[in-house]
């Protein structure tokens, strides 16, 4: 499939495909083979039986298989049973363990595992998979969310595999939204933006569009965009910068929690904004690949 709905960026005259920072780590083939060349940044996960040792390639093992595993080598093993792990300890030296719980009450029996794990002092990273068919993609963001970020942000879990009949870059979205917000993966540019009243002195979805079409590409910089100067400085309290209404087509910026430019025209905001963040060793250009 194209490697564009995985994250990954195309460059026609290099012939090749480029990370992204919301490049997937590992694809995951079953039985198959691909027919080309994979970016040294991506690891393929291929069943054990059908695996033939190639770099960054990765056998995945069931329980069924766990003495077959080479204890010295990356592997992946399927499993969501936790006494299995417990007795065959030995095996897993460098196995990353795959969870896929299908329980009703998600949330809880998998909390409850990773208290097992922890438990019996079973360190291996674990990925969290989960399948959602015949659902929309609102409905997909909503379960997901609930079923992995509250364990993601309690530290309980180190990735995400989702399953969908959505297409991949529907499931690549959500997979990297969730990563962001439970702080597990920054891959972006955030933004906090106050939810709009009559104080508001701008168009907030048209500053906010214009403010992230400039700044989108800047990982890990969080950019508070506020109607008013009112309650603004308090609700983007620990952004890196902000961007708030003080009159009626008047700007001002903001370092941290500390106004660094006042009543900026409106139409010369965004370009003042830039160079603030330029100016604090913050800006870098977009990568245009």
């Amino acid at each position: 499939e194209d490697l564009a709905q995985f994250g990954y960026l195309y460059a026609p005259e290099q012939d090749k495909w480029h990370f992204s920072e919301q490049g997937i780590d590992f694809l995951y083939i079953g039985s198959n083979t691909l027919q080309f060349e994979v970016p040294g940044s991506l690891g393929i996960i291929k069943d054990y039986l059908n695996f033939e040792e190639k770099i960054g390639y990765y056998p995945l093992f069931n329980l069924n298989q766990i003495d077959s595993i080479n204890p010295d080598y990356i592997s992946f093993i399927y499993c969501n049973k936790i006494d299995e792990l417990i007795i065959n300890r030995d095996f897993l030296k460098n196995s990353i363990i795959i969870f896929d719980n299908h329980c009703s009450s998600v949330f809880h029996e998998q909390r409850n595992w990773f208290i097992e794990l922890m438990k019996n002092d079973i360190e291996n990273p674990v990925i969290i998979k989960r399948s959602y068919n015949g659902l929309s993609k609102e409905k997909i963001l909503t379960y997901a969310s609930t079923d992995i970020g509250g364990l993601l942000i309690d530290g309980l879990g180190d990735g995400i595999w989702l399953e969908s009949e959505c297409e991949n870059s529907i499931i690549n979205e959500i997979s990297f939204g969730i990563l962001q917000a439970t702080r597990t993966r920054i891959s972006k540019t955030e933004y906090i933006s106050c939810p709009s009243c009559g104080r508001t002195l701008f168009d907030l979805q048209d500053t906010t569009a214009k403010v992230r079409k400039r700044t989108h590409h800047l990982k890990g910089v969080k950019i508070g965009i506020m109607g008013c100067i009112v309650n603004g400085p308090g609700e983007m309290a620990d952004a890196d910068y902000g961007y708030v209404g003080t009159g009626t087509g008047l700007i001002s910026l903001y370092k941290g929690q500390n106004v660094v430019k006042k009543n900026i025209p409106e139409h010369d905001a965004v370009e003042a904004l830039i160079q603030l963040i330029d100016s604090n060793g913050d800006w870098v250009e977009p990568n245009n690949l």
